[in-house]
């Protein structure tokens, strides 16, 4: 194995974990959000959830394409 193939490998596993915490955390701002009545903890952990999913989102679609990168180039 090459280092290409490595690191396709290597960018390929985060972003399979990258997207279970993106999923993860946008389910828990829309139950969080269902329960919400007004109250600020919980809008804060919402928004938190929200923006970890976001983030998350991202990373994973730029992981992904640098997974399919080094595994074209290798």
């Amino acid at each position: 194995m090459n280092t290409n193939e490595i690191l396709a490998q290597r960018f390929y596993r985060f972003f399979k974990y990258t997207r279970n915490i993106a999923l993860i955390s946008f389910i828990v701002f829309f139950i969080l959000n269902a329960i919400n009545t007004g109250n600020s903890i919980l809008y804060w952990i919402c928004y938190g959830c929200l923006m970890i999913s976001i983030v998350g989102a991202m990373q994973s679609v730029f992981l992904y394409i640098f997974s399919k990168y080094y595994k074209n180039k290798g």
